[in-house]
């Protein structure tokens, strides 16, 4: 039998789950003035298309960025009508008892 170890920086889903009932209480009761505010971070910039590659390898890479720019501005604009079932539904499998 595995013997699992815990991670020194992971958190239990009990205290996961705490952590977030006590943190919407307390966006609920007006301590959303209160919270610190977000670090500040810079904004990403585009990744380029590093110009060490070969003209036909770059030229392709451009087209396929830009295939995939367009799938997903298509993706993103498809209005879904409310009651609408969703794609695919998480369910966990139970695990599995070995014999012995």
């Amino acid at each position: 039998m595995t013997k699992r170890t815990k991670r020194p920086d992971s958190i239990t889903r009990r205290r996961f789950v705490g952590l977030m009932a006590a943190g919407s209480a307390a966006l609920m009761a007006g301590g959303a003035a209160v919270a610190a505010p977000a670090p500040k971070r810079r904004p990403r910039a585009a990744a380029a298309v590093p110009a060490e590659l070969p003209p036909a390898d770059r030229q392709e890479l451009l087209r396929q960025r830009a295939a995939t720019t367009a799938t997903l501005e298509v993706i993103r604009k498809h209005a879904m009508p409310p009651g609408t079932e969703m794609a695919s539904i998480f369910k966990p499998l139970r695990p599995r008892r070995r014999n012995g």
